[in-house]
């Protein structure tokens, strides 16, 4: 510690007790009550909070107040309970809910800006998550004990306010850059999509097209279907691949030692426009039923059920894995004599596609859903087999750039996140100076 530092448990600087916050009932014209992603940012977010019945079962309600630091005592993650941050000033009466402990401090001993910075330092995650439990549902947990107990580095007031300054001067510029990079990124996946959807009904090149001439279905709705170019047409899934659901394991099949693991996707790993596969469960099915499930290079993937959000979005199989099934929520797409190129497929359900899935989805109380039967009626444009394979070269020379630059946008994220926790390090160690010009600053660099 630098000269005139000391190192203070929170409970020597607090000006009340520390005290966990109230169960609300929910409801309607009562106080808002706040809510656990309020407490992401450094300063608490009072547009994450719901309503409540303001009667608080009984017990006073309690309120944030300017310079609290609210501490979220349970979270679902190791890395997020304990998430700390500063009440600058509600726009309005806020209920504390009984999540969070109020912390309140003696401004003469503890500048509370100086806290909520510190609070997101790796000098104060190192010691809650040490101090954390896991209780009943995989929560974790830290209570008022743990809390009163944890180390603060204390420097004098004046010099808690200078690093509070400087390292606000930082993290300003840190979050600037930020901004115009996830701008960035989001520009990137909007110009992707554009670009592919427009790939996949032929509008990428000025060309005379021709209205739309595809004959009603009994039981969809296809809205208004564009014009192609000359020598493309419009006709239905079922006419150019073979469309299958996939496999619903059984939850209480024996063990059957002639059985086989296999690999099964889920709607998770089938994202838009491409597979996560970080996360693949394993099921065990008789070998005849896995063969004639069984994924092959080129299928096209197809959610048919989850979220609203979720339905209709697909990408590719090039057999990432050596034995893989979809699971009864996918769609296995496989075209049929070569009619359709996959990649122009997957482009088409990922645009035209999923809108035309959301219309023609069943909705109940649950996750929505579509069938079978539907999605083999979705209509698909179809360019002469001669053009296909040009035109998918053409449009992956461009999302290849594109990927180029959102891996390089990317990266920079890493860095301004490693930066910022490098900064609060060395803010709270004493090793915290002014910016840099601009010709020399890490934060420029990003």
């Amino acid at each position: 510690m630098p000269a005139g530092w000391r190192i203070v448990r929170l409970a020597d600087v607090l000006s009340e007790p520390l005290v966990n916050g109230r169960s609300l009932r929910p409801g309607e014209g009562g106080l808002p009550v706040l809510r656990m992603p309020a407490l992401r940012a450094a300063t608490v977010d009072f547009t994450q909070s719901k309503s409540s019945d303001r009667s608080g079962n009984g017990h006073a309600i309690l309120v944030a107040e300017h310079g609290d630091v609210l501490v979220g005592r349970v979270n679902g993650s190791h890395s997020l309970v304990g998430e700390g941050a500063l009440v600058d000033g509600p726009p309005t009466p806020t209920a504390i809910p009984d999540s969070m402990i109020r912390v309140r401090v003696r401004p003469g001993a503890l500048d509370p800006r100086y806290l909520a910075h510190l609070w997101k330092s790796p000098v104060m995650r190192r010691q809650i998550e040490a101090r954390a439990r896991q209780g009943g549902a995989a929560i974790w947990r830290i209570n008022q004990r743990d809390l009163a107990d944890v180390l603060l580095p204390l420097p004098p007031v004046g010099e808690q306010r200078r690093i509070v300054g400087l390292l606000e001067d930082h993290l300003a510029r840190i979050d600037a850059t930020t901004i115009r990079t996830h701008s960035a990124l989001d520009q990137a996946d909007v110009l992707s999509r554009a670009l592919t959807a427009r790939a996949g009904r032929g509008a990428l090149a000025g060309t005379a097209r021709v209205p739309a001439n595809l004959p009603l279905a009994a039981g969809v709705g296809d809205g208004t279907l564009p014009g192609l170019p000359e020598r493309w047409r419009w006709t239905r899934l079922h006419d150019v691949a073979e469309v299958s659901r996939g496999i619903a394991p059984s939850g209480t099949q024996e063990w059957n030692p002639s059985d086989t693991d296999v690999s099964c996707l889920r709607v998770a790993n089938v994202q838009r426009g491409r597979l996560d596969l970080d996360d693949v469960r394993t099921i065990r099915l008789p070998p005849l039923q896995a063969e004639a499930a069984r994924l092959r290079a080129g299928d096209v993937l197809l959610t048919g059920g989850g979220s609203i959000d979720s339905l209709g979005r697909g990408w590719i199989w090039e057999e990432q894995l050596p034995h893989c099934v979809p699971h009864s929520h996918l769609f296995r797409v496989r075209i049929s004599a070569h009619q359709l190129h996959p990649v122009l497929l997957a482009w088409h359900a990922n645009g035209f596609g999923r809108t035309w899935c959301h219309r023609n989805a069943t909705h109940s109380v649950g996750p929505a859903s579509i069938s079978l039967a539907k999605i083999r009626l979705m209509p698909v444009p179809v360019a002469p087999v001669d053009e296909q394979d040009h035109l998918v070269a053409v449009v992956q020379a461009h999302t290849a750039a594109l990927n180029t630059a959102r891996t390089a946008a990317e990266r920079a994220l890493e860095m301004a996140g490693r930066l910022r926790r490098n900064l609060l390090d060395r803010a709270f160690t004493g090793h915290l100076s002014p910016p840099l010009p601009p010709s020399g600053q890490q934060e420029f660099v990003l």
